[in-house]
């Protein structure tokens, strides 16, 4: 098991990282908000939230002298993503009637430790993963929440793969249902959202020039 997905954060989906897909989203109207890269729910995520996180994981890869990641120019919009789905997480989680608390998350950080083999290995596996040490509890959270969600929802699954099917799909349906409740927008200035793929799509700034292969 890994503890921690690929980071293009086209594979950091989450905690199901890169295994659970998180379902149409719906992400509607543009954020044109000065300072807003999205909002969900009424609130915001600013440009500068987005941006702190990328400047930390370009700092902290260099740290733990890893190569420069070829997907560089993709981390604002995945780190944008990343923002919304766990804002969506934390109101599915309200309307499944689970929270998370502070022992779930020592928990799940004490695990991860114990897979790595100590806290000195922790911030080269989160630049690896291209998660931000400062994201770090975020992700926790999400973590946590998808499995209380899981849970709650799909209380008879087995305690095998097709009962993780069972709970994946749970929390997918279950993020989808937040979603539309929420008025969710993205500036943008990271590009659109497409609900087929639960993914925010760069602009097109070549006019059709450049063609996708």
């Amino acid at each position: 098991m890994k503890v921690f997905g690929r980071a293009g954060r086209t594979s950091r989906s989450l905690s199901i990282v890169g295994t659970l897909a998180i379902a149409a989203l719906g992400l509607s109207a543009c954020a044109s908000s000065v300072g807003v890269a999205g909002t969900v729910g009424g609130q915001d995520i600013t440009i500068n939230r987005v941006q702190a996180s990328v400047d930390a994981i370009t700092a902290e890869r260099k740290a733990a002298a890893l190569p420069p990641d070829p997907k560089a120019t993709d981390l604002p919009r995945n780190q944008l993503r990343f923002f919304v789905l766990s804002a969506l997480l934390k109101a599915a989680g309200d309307a499944a009637g689970v929270k998370v608390t502070q022992s779930d998350i020592d928990g799940r950080r004490k695990a991860i430790l114990t897979q790595l083999g100590g806290a000195a290995k922790l911030p080269s596996a989160l630049a690896n993963a291209g998660i931000a040490k400062s994201d770090f509890d975020t992700y926790l959270y999400d973590v946590a929440y998808e499995a209380l969600i899981g849970a709650a929802l799909a209380p008879t699954a087995a305690a095998d793969s097709s009962g993780d099917q069972a709970r994946g799909a749970a929390v997918q349906k279950a993020v989808l249902d937040a979603s539309q409740k929420a008025k969710v927008s993205i500036n943008p200035r990271y590009g659109t959202w497409d609900e087929t793929t639960q993914d925010i799509i760069p602009v097109d700034t070549t006019g059709g020039a450049v063609k996708k292969k």
